[in-house]
């Protein structure tokens, strides 16, 4: 049941115009007073209100619009819809992929690395400062003046020592001794061996030093074979029946 205010106003009639009454606490008992002392109009109306017409004997007045107004309550029907649920039962397929791992045998061969070493030897002149002792006999000629007057070749011993280091900080000394060629001239002439002298000599020479370069080269040298398992995956769909259930 739903209930509607309906503000209402009542308008007299007097002469074709329209009067809105601004009722007061005085002005409302006359013009209750006028209300009722209206002749009742005759035809349709009779002395009964028409159907469906507002009852304006008990209205209030309103002091902030200066409306007489009634409350009225009606009595609609209105429609309630209430709704149905339907069940409805449908067969899917629900399907899920899995992957299966395979492993295939292969043969594998084994191997060992190794390092092959290839040299080279080169030499190379360096040039070295070495410290020599020099010895020689010298020979002294003799003359007497007898016998004629003539030239001869005599030789005279000259010997080199070298002093090689054959472990750190020992040396050992290699001698080497050779005839030097000496003219001799006059008469009755001899030749005596005078006493050795010795001198140190520093010398440059060049020495061949040997450089060594060498290579790695990795080898790898098959010394077996075994059988290795390689893995592999395949896919694979599983479908299965299931029941699903709608509501509408």
């Amino acid at each position: 049941m739903i209930k509607f205010g309906l503000l209402l106003f009542v308008a007299t009639v007097v002469s074709g115009d329209i009067i809105r009454p601004s009722f007061s606490s005085n002005s409302q008992s006359s013009f209750n007073q006028g209300f009722n002392s209206q002749p009742s109009r005759q035809g349709r109306q009779g002395n009964s209100l028409v159907s469906g017409a507002v009852d304006f004997s008990g209205c209030q007045n309103d002091p902030e619009t200066g409306l007489c107004c009634v409350e009225k309550q009606e009595t609609i029907q209105s429609i309630q819809k209430d709704p149905i649920l339907e069940c409805t039962h449908k067969n899917v397929e629900k399907c899920h992929y899995t992957y299966v791992t395979q492993f295939t045998p292969s043969q594998e061969e084994v191997c060992e690395e190794n390092f092959e070493k290839i040299c080279q030897v080169t030499f190379k002149q360096q040039a070295t400062d070495e410290t020599i002792k020099k010895c020689y006999r010298p020979l002294e000629k003799v003359c007497n003046g007898q016998g004629p007057e003539e030239c001869r070749t005599v030789y005279e011993s000259s010997c080199t020592t070298k002093y090689i280091e054959k472990q750190p900080g020992k040396f050992v000394g290699d001698t080497k001794c050779e005839k030097l060629p000496i003219e001799i001239c006059g008469a009755g002439c001899v030749t005596e061996e005078g006493p050795e002298e010795c001198h140190d000599k520093t010398i440059t020479s060049l020495v061949d030093v040997p450089e060594e370069v060498c290579d790695l080269n990795p080898q790898k040298d098959p010394v077996a074979s075994k059988q290795s398992l390689f893995p592999s995956s395949s896919l694979n769909t599983n479908a299965q029946p299931s029941l699903k259930k709608s509501v509408t």
